[in-house]
């Protein structure tokens, strides 16, 4: 995929949607632009799937065949992973982990989990897709991963930014009370996608409309 990054520098990334990872050069994916970032996240919801294939046991750097060394890392307070090469040809990402570099999942409130726990008995992982049983906990006991959710708040800045930026389009800001409705007042079909592809999943897929309507 070739992407617009900061200063108008283009930056190219690898993807492999079977096993939904993304290979960038080293340090680019933090030089993306704003409109690229949206990007790649409106192509993770139309690409998300429960079918993944797992990651090998031993995964190589496409430049130099070595070994790439798993690396566990921080964006504030959410823990990522990524392999890189150690040579600094660049790094393998997972989708969702792409998305907790870019600070944009956030664990759920005491609030959402109740809301789910009255709504859906049993939850996959959107880190490893093992099942998870609300009336237990709410964290995978496979991977320890809590439940979470796509940040809502930021995408929709970033598009009403990217929409005042382009003058010879109609303004338009993307309606955030949606989310916070769904949790007050939730309908039978958005349960069920919840339930088939999980939280993270349905909110991109959000995402990608609002960007669909305005045009990007």
């Amino acid at each position: 995929m070739n992407l617009q990054g900061q200063l108008e520098r283009p930056v190219t990334c690898d993807v492999c949607v079977p096993c939904q990872g993304f290979w960038f050069e080293m340090f680019k994916s933090l030089q993306l632009a704003p409109a690229s970032t949206l990007k790649l996240m409106k192509f993770i919801g139309e690409n998300t799937s429960s079918s993944r294939i797992p990651a090998a046991d031993v995964l190589r750097c496409p430049v130099c065949q070595e070994t790439l060394l798993l690396t566990h890392d921080w964006q504030r307070n959410t823990p990522f992973t990524y392999w890189r090469c150690d040579k600094e040809h660049g790094h393998f990402i997972g989708f969702f982990d792409f998305l907790r570099e870019k600070d944009y999942i956030r664990p759920l409130t005491p609030q959402q989990i109740a809301k789910l726990r009255e709504n859906i008995q049993i939850l996959n992982c959107h880190n490893c897709g093992a099942p998870i049983d609300l009336a237990k906990g709410a964290m995978c006991e496979h991977c320890h991963s809590p439940l979470s959710m796509l940040d809502m708040q930021q995408p929709q800045q970033m598009l009403a930014q990217l929409n005042l930026a382009a003058a010879a389009k109609p303004h338009f800001t993307p309606d955030l009370s949606s989310i916070e409705h769904y949790h007050a007042e939730p309908h039978e079909d958005w349960w069920g996608d919840v339930v088939s592809i999980g939280l993270i999943a349905v909110a991109l897929k959000m995402v990608g409309r609002w960007m669909s309507r305005i045009g990007h």
